[in-house]
């Protein structure tokens, strides 16, 4: 019996040296802590890297789909894209302007339509947003994309008597200045892995619902400037040539750079690619484009840019693109 007992608390004292040999000491914890905080500090940047891969992956799939619908459009119409006609009278609905993004346009021919910016009161047509027309790097985006105004079908109007004539881009008929800045194309068009059809674009008009924060690019850029100044160089684009909402109080998010930010210069946005939450207005980081062939690319501004201010012509607005920049 004496013998048990000893054993037994042999054993309690054995258990009691194992469970204080187990233990962790406050040292042990801290070098374990700091561990995990090194490696959530190594991991966390590359899953912000792959997060922002799958986005700019997702956007690139987007231009995708919205060039092959403009392939489509143009298959249906002789070649030509749509048309980019503000405020010219709709024959089918009786509203106003036909552009590139109507429903009764590229909404034809899209998988997913979201037209729920316009006020049922609007008497404008109906725009397509929403599904593969937002950037997923865009802030509260509705439209992100919007079309090259040079490949528009038709890009300017004026009534004739009671009827409404239409030019396609470049014939200066109502513009007498536009034929110095380019000249419209459509599919036929030579060189057609450089010219671009759809960019990323700034959003500029706030959705009309008042229970929706999102917002919409205009119908078209490239109009203005030269098309080295499109892209930001040189003197840029003046911000009287960027309309909508963005200018006022709250602004839109993307434009909002906060005390000191510089003024936006170019029509396509850089900052969503990586995406970056200040500064957007800067001439730095990115921005995907379609192109007439298909193609979807990613340019910088140091790809589009020379150090003169004149385009690189990697990605061109119109055939004229060369001859314009090649004039002192």
């Amino acid at each position: 019996m004496k013998c048990t007992l000893q054993t037994t608390a042999d054993l309690r004292r054995h258990f009691r040296l194992s469970r204080k040999q187990h233990a962790f000491t406050l040292i042990e914890l801290l070098v374990v802590i700091a561990i995990i905080a090194l490696l959530v500090g190594i991991l966390l940047p590359a899953l912000g890297k792959a997060r922002d891969a799958a986005r700019d992956a997702q956007c690139k799939a987007n231009l995708h789909q919205l060039g092959l619908s403009m392939m489509n459009y143009s298959n249906d119409y002789r070649g030509k894209f749509p048309t980019a006609l503000f405020n010219i009278p709709e024959p089918q609905t009786g509203k106003f302007s036909m552009e590139w993004y109507d429903v009764n346009r590229i909404g034809n021919y899209l998988p997913q339509q979201d037209s729920s910016n316009l006020s049922v009161s609007n008497t404008r047509s109906a725009t397509v947003g929403g599904g593969v027309m937002m950037c997923p790097n865009h802030p509260n985006a509705g439209r992100s994309y919007t079309m090259n105004y040079w490949a528009a079908s038709a890009g300017t109007w004026r009534l004739n008597g009671f009827k409404a004539e239409v030019f396609k881009p470049g014939m200066g008929t109502v513009d007498p200045t536009e034929p110095n800045r380019g000249t419209g194309w459509d599919t036929s068009v030579s060189n057609a892995s450089r010219m671009i059809l759809n960019a990323e674009a700034w959003g500029l008009f706030r959705s009309e619902n008042p229970s929706d924060n999102r917002w919409f690019t205009i119908g078209n850029v490239g109009y203005a400037g030269t098309p080295g100044e499109r892209f930001g160089g040189g003197a840029g684009i003046p911000l009287s040539w960027f309309p909508g909402q963005w200018n006022e109080n709250p602004p839109a998010i993307e434009l909002f750079g906060g005390v000191g930010s510089a003024p936006v210069k170019s029509y396509v946005p850089y900052y969503r690619h990586p995406n970056r939450t200040t500064d957007r207005t800067q001439l730095k980081g990115s921005s995907n484009m379609v192109f007439a062939d298909g193609n979807v690319s990613q340019y910088t501004y140091q790809d589009l840019v020379r150090a003169d201010g004149k385009s690189t012509l990697k990605a061109q607005w119109s055939p004229l693109d060369a001859r314009i920049e090649s004039t002192p």
